[in-house]
């Protein structure tokens, strides 16, 4: 599986999480718990491990915007 179909898959997701509430909080628990994970994936990969955190910051920060499009009527 390559990093652009996780960075889909991450889109996919933030996109429905006004519809399933508690996936919105499973998504901010996984995301504290990839977090560490990265830091600690950092020591033996660091190009990797911030691409990573790279992909899945822009993603949340995406959330809103992609929300608004895709439920929001923009097309």
């Amino acid at each position: 599986m390559t990093y652009e179909w996780l960075i889909l898959g991450a889109i996919l997701i933030i996109a429905l999480l006004p519809t399933i509430r508690w996936l919105r909080r499973l998504l901010w628990a996984f995301s504290i718990a990839f977090i560490g994970v990265m830091l600690i994936h950092m020591q033996y990969n660091s190009v990797e491990a911030i691409l990573a955190l790279g992909a899945m910051s822009g993603g949340l920060i995406m959330a809103r915007p992609v929300r608004r499009i895709v439920f929001g009527g923009l097309l």
